[in-house]
């Protein structure tokens, strides 16, 4: 049998397992006290249609009518998350997989939008020892290892960003008032849990050979996009612990020098993360990954002698306080009562250096490099496919071609 006769039927069995998953989803009984948006057989149909076995490249205009669901109303957000979870669970097709965890990113990204309560918290499904079943002949065998390699990555990060924004949720405020309002450790730790989100998205690769197929390279372009916005979250918390760095008023030694030493983890921390970036970038564009063409102008590499500056500076702010509290110590215990104060002869002063050199700044202004989400889809300069899909998008196609 020729390869093309072969290919030829495998989509045709793919086709048949569809038609399959439609049909039950049209004879499924629906059960006794449920909720309608909670079981709907046409929510549950356009799932399964987005989620096909077409293992070519994502269908945009199918995958648009999921989002026209979650886009109703905030209340189908939960109902739709659940039809992919079923869909997810089932299948041991790395394609269906891959497809639901693309399409399950896109509702999370809307449900950020929506009010807390409408919000979908943690992925409801569970694909960490997902195993692809769909390839059995012995030749595809290490093909379909690193294809569910890829499915499982991806999975770790959706299912640990679903949970921090949940997490987030449950603290309530946003992230600019917390790092302004909550203790630097707080901030720190915010910091870090970001980094390894940021750890887990680095890991979305092809994991071997023949897998520079469209749909893989799709996934990856949704992992830019959250790379661009993580990285310049990181960033911006990074630069607010430096500036609350400089001393304006009271503070504890030891509480000072456990900040100081989380920062300084965080910061040697970014600077290997940021050449990991570097390196990740040239893969994608290497690929063909259509993000990776141009990156966003705020990233540039943060260099070891940069986080070795900032080291001096944050220590000897640190050694200073500790002193200055030794000194206002003892003469609080030796000077009298009525001894008036005459105002302080010398001020100690920290200067913190913000150069262009690393990343820049802006909060006011999305122009000045900050990666940030409009409502069209668009992230500064790059095309997140699954925030709005155009309704009246092709039947087929890939990302890179609409380029």
């Amino acid at each position: 049998m020729t390869s093309s006769v072969r290919q030829w039927w495998r989509r045709a069995a793919a086709a048949l397992k569809d038609k399959r998953s439609l049909l039950l989803a049209r004879l499924r009984p629906r059960r006794a006290g449920s909720s309608s948006s909670w079981h709907h057989r046409e929510l549950e149909a356009a799932v399964i249609r987005a989620t096909s076995h077409e293992n070519r490249w994502m269908d945009y205009r199918r995958a648009a009518r999921v989002y026209a669901w979650a886009r109703s109303s905030p209340s189908f957000l939960r109902p739709v998350m659940w039809a992919l979870a079923r869909r997810a669970r089932r299948t041991r097709c790395w394609v269906v997989a891959l497809k639901s965890l693309m399409v399950a990113h896109g509702i999370l990204l809307r449900s950020g939008l929506a009010p807390r309560a409408a919000r979908t918290g943690r992925v409801p499904f569970e694909l960490t020892d997902f195993r692809d079943r769909s390839s059995y002949s012995s030749s595809s065998a290490a093909r379909s290892l690193a294809f569910s390699a890829f499915v499982r990555a991806y999975f770790r990060f959706l299912d640990y960003r679903s949970l921090f924004a949940a997490q987030e949720d449950t603290d309530g405020d946003d992230d600019a008032n917390k790092c302004s309002d909550d203790p630097q450790a707080a901030c720190l730790d915010r910091i870090a849990k970001k980094q390894f989100l940021l750890e887990l998205l680095l890991q979305i690769r092809p994991y071997g050979d023949g897998m520079e197929v469209p749909l893989v390279l799709e996934a990856m372009d949704c992992a830019l996009i959250e790379i661009f916005q993580l990285y310049g979250e990181i960033c911006t918390g990074i630069a607010r612990f430096l500036v609350s760095g400089v001393p304006g008023g009271p503070a504890k030694p030891r509480m000072r020098k456990t900040a100081t030493a989380a920062g300084l983890k965080v910061l040697w921390r970014a600077a290997e993360q940021s050449a990991q970036l570097s390196s990740y970038f040239d893969l994608c564009r290497g690929l063909g990954v259509a993000n990776a063409r141009k990156l966003p102008a705020a990233f540039v590499r943060l260099k070891d002698d940069d986080v070795r500056d900032l080291e001096r500076i944050l220590m000897r702010d640190t050694d200073t306080q500790d002193d200055n509290s030794d000194e206002a110590e003892a003469e609080g215990m030796a000077a009298p009562a009525d001894v008036k104060d005459e105002g302080s002869t010398s001020t100690t002063t920290t200067v913190v250096m913000t150069t262009t050199e690393w990343v820049a700044f802006d909060e006011e202004k999305s122009s000045a490099g900050v990666v940030t989400y409009d409502g069209g889809g668009h992230v500064s300069n790059h095309w997140n496919p699954f925030v709005a899909v155009p309704l009246d998008g092709r039947e087929v196609g890939n990302l890179i071609e609409l380029f």
